[in-house]
């Protein structure tokens, strides 16, 4: 029985001196946090850079002139169509013109409607665009003379941008306009385009009218923007000119 017993305490002595040996748990230094920050706004004191449709590099646009309304979201600018000179048939057939691609003198590119939304207060940048024919062709010669009844559809129409590729909404964003009527007080707008894609929509964007490439080969390639005149008008010698109206609504 003793010698059980040295051997047992000596067994507890050799325990209780490894756990004497063995080092207490690391306790951590206390922590402290910091703060890092950083704060955006909107800038609208200056335009997009006035570029052909789709660009994102190269020489500026002298015209269309942009507008200089400082909206975070408005139309920027439209082209304005030259449906060419042409000469006075004698029969009372429907007219069909097609508008010559646009040039600014400089550079030849497609007809364009640019536009921005660059609301930053907003959960999504959702908008609706219109387009109404507010004047019909008049005449501005010493004849008094209106086109009645003529008609304008936009062809090809696209949505590019130079800028805002990861924003852009898709082609069904996109709508037709075919035989768009004249209205005054423009109650026969058409829509064009309606962004409802949730994280579409920011930035800066064109509404193109056929091709830059089909612009540049040609009055006889291009077919961005067609007029229709009804074969009952008499026509005169005489340059008409006619008012379109551009809309950007902000949509729930």
């Amino acid at each position: 029985m003793k010698t059980t017993h040295k051997l047992a305490s000596a067994a507890l002595l050799a325990a209780v001196g490894v756990g004497l040996a063995m080092p207490s748990a690391t306790k951590a230094a206390p922590e402290q946090k910091g703060k890092g920050n950083i704060e955006f706004q909107t800038d609208l004191t200056t335009n997009p850079t006035n570029l052909p449709p789709g660009e994102s590099s190269g020489d500026e646009l002298i015209e269309p002139t942009q507008n200089p309304d400082p909206s975070a979201l408005k139309i920027v600018s439209v082209t304005d169509m030259d449906f060419d000179k042409h000469d006075i048939i004698a029969n009372d057939s429907e007219k069909t013109y097609k508008a010559l691609p646009f040039t600014d003198g400089t550079q030849t590119t497609a007809h364009f409607v640019r536009f921005r939304d660059v609301r930053a207060n907003v959960a999504e940048n959702f908008y609706s665009i219109s387009v109404a024919l507010t004047k019909q062709f008049t005449s501005t010669g010493a004849v008094a003379s209106e086109l009645t009844g003529s008609k304008l559809t936009y062809n090809n129409v696209s949505l590019v941008t130079g800028t805002n590729k990861a924003t852009l909404p898709t082609s069904a964003a996109v709508k037709a306009v075919s035989d768009l009527e004249f209205a005054e007080d423009g109650s026969k707008a058409q829509t064009i385009l309606t962004n409802d894609q949730k994280g579409k929509g920011f930035g800066v964007f064109e509404l193109m009218f056929d091709t830059n490439e089909k612009a540049k080969a040609g009055k006889d390639a291009y077919d961005g923007v067609t007029l229709k005149v009804p074969g009952d008008n008499v026509l005169k010698e005489a340059k008409y000119e006619a008012e379109i109206t551009w809309a950007i609504t902000a949509a729930p």
